[in-house]
């Protein structure tokens, strides 16, 4: 393999690491800006996952709908009620927030993704909702 090559990659492989590792957050953190009122937690689970168990401070705006514009408006009033507050994503394993923060980051959105799972968020102290 040429120099090049090996310096293209190289940079590549770097770059891919510290771009994934911006992507996480500390789950104590979140938790606290939460309580503090200084975030939003949006679920974007679909309404069946959501109806199972949830998180007490979440607001649902399913994946699904964000991805084909149809809740998008509910996350811009979101955004424009309380301008301040960091937003956050979750869904269950981090795959879905993801992607939901890239579509709405393309809406000029800024919207952090958990990407860790919601069990190790409950773990972390999230308190789920009473559903029954």
């Amino acid at each position: 393999m040429s120099f090049p090559l090996r310096a293209l990659l190289l940079g590549l492989v770097t770059f891919f690491c510290f771009a994934s590792s911006a992507l996480a957050v500390d789950l104590k953190d979140v938790h606290s800006e939460l309580e503090q009122g200084k975030a939003i937690l949006i679920d974007v689970r679909e309404e069946r996952e959501w109806n199972e168990a949830h998180l007490e401070k979440a607001i649902l705006v399913p994946g699904s709908e964000i991805n084909s514009g149809e809740q998008n408006d509910k996350v811009l009033k979101l955004i424009k009620a309380k301008p301040e507050q960091k937003i956050y994503c979750h869904c269950k394993s981090g795959g879905r927030a993801k992607l939901c923060a890239r579509v709405l980051g393309k809406l000029g959105v800024e919207v952090i993704p958990i990407t860790d799972s919601y069990k190790k968020m409950v773990q972390a102290g999230f308190e789920e909702a009473d559903t029954k």
